[in-house]
């Protein structure tokens, strides 16, 4: 049966092909029974078949590899290694196949996979919840006031 991943990394050069085999190496020691699947070309972790339960994930590129972690905003960093500045995601830019054995990763991987399942937290739930609840009735209001029946 043809591997669908080492499909999808042929057409990278070979360092990158190296390095995201470190990769998903340390992924799987460090995620036991996480699912392995290929999404929105990426080699995705995910607590189960769903791209909805994705931990973590491997983009390839052409001179690095990004190593991405869906809520990496929760993790403790204390060595800096993590990049973005959005309000859950953050990544690694792996160069080397140094870069890609420093244990730190491995933590960080370790601490995701630990924590990146837990359920958003209670406050930001009940925002979303007021949000669509609020949207129906803001909708109304908005055709009132441009002179649509509503």
């Amino acid at each position: 049966m043809p591997d669908p991943v080492k499909e999808f990394l042929s057409n990278y050069p070979e360092e990158i092909r190296t390095i995201i085999g470190e990769l998903r190496k340390m992924a799987r020691s460090a995620m036991h029974g996480a699912h392995e699947f290929l999404y929105y070309d990426a080699i995705n972790y995910s607590v189960d078949d769903s791209p909805l339960g994705r931990i973590c994930y491997i983009t390839p590129m052409q001179t690095y590899v990004t190593l991405g972690f869906l809520f990496g905003a929760r993790l403790d960093d204390p060595h800096h290694l993590l990049q973005g500045i959005g309000k859950r995601a953050r990544h690694i830019k792996i160069r080397t196949m140094d870069e890609a054995k420093n244990p730190t990763i491995k933590e960080l991987v370790k601490q995701a996979w630990t924590h990146g399942a837990e359920p958003v937290p209670r406050t930001e739930q009940r925002t979303r919840r007021r949000a669509v609840v609020h949207k129906p009735a803001r909708l109304a209001h908005l055709k009132r006031h441009l002179g649509h029946a509503g």
